[in-house]
């Protein structure tokens, strides 16, 4: 009985556990050679992994300015291939066919060459950041099937918009990988506590593996705070790293997970076709509106 159980949980598949990596950089704008050899340089130093992820922009840099039309990359450049041959996900300017660029993050499968591009859906429009003078929107949020997981991205402030996590969720994302270019700005304290209350919220209620990687180092004048963790789905920080360059792994348990989310279905019981009626309609309930 246990047996047929485990194996209703796990799709029959033998139980899965994956390695992941955090590399926590401090990528200088511009710098695009140095900025790939140290990504490299701590890849290598992780040994046997399934994956190793880098913050937002992690090839670029982040910079607070539009970028050169020589530093933008095609999403097949053969030396983001390389790295991504090794199983390293990176950040960069992803150059577009027409207007501005793409915030873009790149992570491939070396085992079965599955791709997974996302394009950050929603550009910081205020400042300091005023993303949306040097990057276009994405339009599609993605997820992908790698070893036992499926995967999806949301690239730093698409988290600040709780129905992106929701939505990955919804489409099977079992691991949601967070690169960020979070600075400490003029409250260091308050925004830590606010990456703490997001990354929570979506591991304990979209009950998932979150793998937030932030980046480390100054550039124009901001730093920025690592902090680098992976949550479980119960919200415990499985792996962390401090405010300076390194690299740290931690194991996620596939199986448990899926485990969880069929002896508490939360995804199961969204109301998707009510949502997609409220949206469409742009009413919640006559009595929330009467309150409006």
């Amino acid at each position: 009985m246990a047996q047929r159980q485990q194996a209703e949980v796990t799709g029959g598949q033998e139980p899965h556990t994956l390695r992941v990596g955090l590399l926590q950089t401090a990528p200088v704008f511009g710098a695009i050679e140095d900025n790939l050899a140290h990504i490299a340089e701590l890849r290598g130093s992780l040994g046997p992994i399934d994956f190793a992820l880098t913050p937002e922009l992690s090839v670029n840099g982040y910079g607070f300015a539009p970028h050169r039309e020589t530093d933008l990359f095609a999403s097949d450049d053969p030396r983001l291939a390389a790295l991504a041959s090794t199983g390293v996900g990176v950040g960069f300017a992803e150059k577009s066919p027409s207007g501005l660029p793409w915030n873009a993050y790149l992570l491939c499968d070396p085992l079965t060459g599955t791709r997974h591009l996302q394009r950050k859906l929603h550009p910081v429009s205020y400042a300091p950041w005023n993303e949306h003078l040097s990057f276009q929107p994405g339009t599609e949020l993605q997820t992908a099937g790698f070893r036992a997981a499926r995967f999806a991205t949301a690239i730093c402030n698409d988290m600040w918009h709780p129905v992106v996590p929701w939505l990955a969720a919804q489409s099977g994302a079992e691991v949601l990988v967070v690169p960020v270019a979070s600075i400490e700005a003029s409250d260091p304290t308050g925004i830590r506590r606010t990456w703490e209350v997001i990354l929570e919220h979506a591991a304990v209620l979209l009950q998932c593996y979150v793998v937030f990687v932030n980046r480390c180092g100054t550039d124009s004048g901001a730093r920025f705070w690592g902090g680098s963790r992976v949550l479980g789905p119960d919200g415990s920080v499985r792996a962390c790293l401090g405010d300076e360059p390194g690299a740290a792994v931690a194991e996620l348990d596939i199986t448990a997970l899926r485990r969880l989310r069929a002896e508490v279905p939360l995804l199961a019981e969204s109301r998707t076709g009510f949502l997609a009626g409220a949206l469409a309609t742009g009413r919640i309930s006559e009595r929330e509106q009467a309150h409006v």
